[in-house]
């Protein structure tokens, strides 16, 4: 007879529930991204990021346990720049926040820090994770860029927006406490290049390719986006998906339709909109006609049924 599975602990659960009620009370929690955070330059899929972009997908509400974990970062960060000074390293800028891109690729270092003993003149922009035994040992052994390509690009737009041609990601082991640093310097191109990437991005109205045909397959397994790529899923209704929304400088937008400004937070808002269409490219289905004084867009779905959107009971 195979074993009876244990019962998690009540308490254990009234501890993840009660994170999760702190977490969502916190004002922050129900406000988005403005664009694209430089850890998601480690993706290769452009339409990941593109409708990352677009909010398409609801956003990723992290349980309890996660949040606890989240924490143990925070933690973590404030004893790794303890030892950073105990080794004589001059610490500073701790959680600068910057943005390139017009403001729509944003991110914060952990700190910058001088008096590396390896270089002990040069600035460094400093990069600080927690990982477990097999996670930390792929990393020393593959090195940052091939096994943590987010982290890697994470750190490296933080070089390339603060100035700063070097950087030191520190990588210490849950398990047993051991400690990785691995120096990087900034590649100008590639930093431009990633600039680029996201500029044309957020211009962009058109979903970029997909780069897999396989949901179960890395990149596309673990992404939130998954249903509007392959299961015909409908996008989120807001102002970043509709077809008269404008990306302006710094998370704000404007509105086409009414010519007006449209803050994040009224982005947001926008579900509510009554002149709402969806881009074209978020819908799953082929597009057949339009009607610009009616102001609908008339789609065949996949399923072969015939969608109008911005119909009205009496328009439709």
């Amino acid at each position: 007879m195979a074993p009876i599975p244990p019962i998690e602990s009540s308490t254990v659960l009234a501890i993840w529930r009660a994170r999760e009620a702190e977490a969502a009370a916190d004002p922050r929690s129900a406000f988005e991204g403005f664009g694209v955070s430089a850890s998601a330059l480690g993706s290769p899929c452009d339409r990941q990021v593109w409708l990352t972009l677009r909010w398409a997908s609801p956003p990723e509400a992290p349980g309890g346990r996660q949040l606890r974990i989240f924490e143990r970062g925070d933690i973590e960060e404030k004893r790794v720049i303890a030892d950073l000074r105990r080794a004589g390293v001059e610490v500073s800028r701790e959680q600068e926040r910057f943005a390139l891109a017009g403001g729509w690729l944003r991110g914060k270092v952990d700190a910058v820090g001088i008096g590396l003993l390896e270089a002990p003149k040069a600035e460094h922009v400093v990069e600080i994770k927690s990982m477990n035994a097999s996670s930390w040992r792929a990393v020393q052994k593959h090195g940052l860029r091939a096994n943590r390509p987010e982290h890697w690009h994470q750190l490296h737009i933080g070089m390339a927006a603060l100035g700063i041609a070097r950087g030191a990601y520190v990588a210490t082991c849950k398990d047993d406490e051991a400690v990785y640093i691995e120096r990087i310097q900034l590649d100008v191109e590639e930093a431009n290049r990633q600039e680029a990437r996201v500029e044309r991005l957020v211009a962009a109205h058109d979903a970029p390719l997909k780069i897999a045909d396989n949901a179960e397959r890395p990149p596309c397994r673990f992404c939130r986006h998954k249903a509007l790529c392959f299961e015909a899923a409908m996008p989120r209704r807001h102002c970043r998906t509709c077809l008269h929304f404008a990306f302006g400088r710094d998370g704000a937008g404007h509105c086409m339709r009414f010519d007006e400004p449209r803050s994040p937070q009224r982005q947001q808002e926008g579900r509510d909109c009554p002149a709402h269409l969806y881009l074209p490219a978020l819908v799953p289905g082929e597009q057949i006609d339009a009607d610009p004084e009616a102001e609908t867009v008339t789609y065949r779905m996949q399923s072969g049924a015939i969608w109008v959107d911005g119909a009205t009971e009496e328009t439709a």
